[in-house]
């Protein structure tokens, strides 16, 4: 098939997990046979295995960038396609069909766990546009079942995924490493994780060391800032370290917890829409409210088995997010769109 996708960036421009996935996407339908062009305001860079075109953008208006793209998009051309799927801001595109949009969480999460006014203004608005972009769509996929419960035009759930030849298990550190990856403040709190490693880990464990991959540095004894980094590093640090730790307030999904499980790293979150449910209620990884995060993950680094535990059947657990198997429902919907026909359930 002939497939246009639009996200308004692309993982060498943007921190973001949903640009990461949309870019893995592309190159995975292309890896299945498929031609893909990408429409983004970012610029193709040595990973894209699909064609790039690359939006015009005003520099001076970057911060309004999200409701340019809607416009700049809408401007565009899609006959030539046989399907457009969207990851975001098409909710001018009511024209264009047919279409599919994947939700990758919702803005009204967003907005229940935003810490300043101006966040919680923004989710507002930005909820009145996914729900119109979520009824212009002819099919809407929601990657979790919290996202299909807090967004009703969600027909299908298929996951967010991971690439198990580039994530996978190997040897750990001779010392205790605890991997984030994510942002120091925000909903992800790695600011919370430095506390707690600062007051509650360092101490028992003096050799213990907390990496973060995040967009500002980190501070305090065995604190590794790493900065942003190449993939493969990043699939390094996965596999290394000993404990993936990431106590969001909020995640649709958390695809940190699917690549920490392929590569044999035990997860422990605190309890969110998406790590309740990737992590199965706890049965793939330890749930730890944010009072009991730091002796969660100081019983894990004494307990050798526990961990051993964790590292097989969050393995095993990985193995249902593959990229195969996503793009496999993803063209069952395609296919139905193309030739209508009633979608076997995914």
């Amino acid at each position: 098939m002939k497939i246009a996708m639009a996200h308004v960036d692309l993982p060498n421009e943007s921190k973001g997990g949903v640009a990461m996935q949309a870019h893995l996407m592309a190159n995975a339908l292309v890896k299945a046979g498929h031609e893909v062009t990408m429409y983004t305001f970012s610029e193709r860079f040595s990973e894209c295995n699909y064609a790039v075109n690359t939006l015009p953008v005003i520099p001076k208006l970057r911060k309004f960038q999200s409701f340019l793209f809607a416009k700049k998009l809408s401007e565009q051309q899609f006959h030539s396609y046989d399907i457009v799927h969207t990851h975001g801001d098409n909710y001018l595109l009511g024209k264009v069909h047919p279409q599919v949009r994947t939700m990758h969480g919702s803005a009204s999460w967003e907005r229940r766990t935003a810490k300043t006014a101006r966040r919680k203004a923004y989710q507002t608005i930005m909820q009145k546009l996914e729900t119109r972009g979520s009824r212009i769509a002819d099919v809407c996929v929601g990657v979790s079942e919290n996202t299909r419960q807090d967004v009703p035009a969600v027909s299908f759930v298929i996951p967010n995924g991971v690439d198990l030849n580039l994530f996978y298990p190997g040897k750990k550190t001779t010392q205790p490493t605890v991997l984030f990856v994510g942002t120091v403040g925000g909903r992800k709190r790695g600011n919370l994780l430095l506390e707690i490693f600062n007051k509650r880990i360092k101490p028992y464990f003096p050799n213990a060391e907390l990496w973060s991959v995040a967009d500002s540095p980190m501070h305090g004894d065995g604190v590794v800032n790493c900065g942003r980094v190449s993939t493969d590093e990043l699939c390094r640090l996965y596999r290394e370290s000993w404990i993936f730790c990431l106590p969001s307030t909020y995640e649709g999904f958390g695809v940190p917890y699917i690549e920490a499980m392929a590569s044999g790293t035990p997860v422990v979150a605190t309890p969110n829409a998406g790590s309740c449910e990737v992590l199965s209620n706890g049965q793939y990884g330890i749930l730890a409210q944010e009072d009991q995060l730091g002796q969660s993950i100081c019983d894990l680094i004494t307990d050798a088995s526990r961990r051993k535990v964790l590292t097989e059947t969050g393995i095993e657990r990985a193995k249902i997010y593959s990229w195969s198997t996503i793009i496999a429902q993803y063209e069952s919907v395609y296919q139905s769109l193309v030739t209508p026909t009633k979608v076997k359930s995914l």
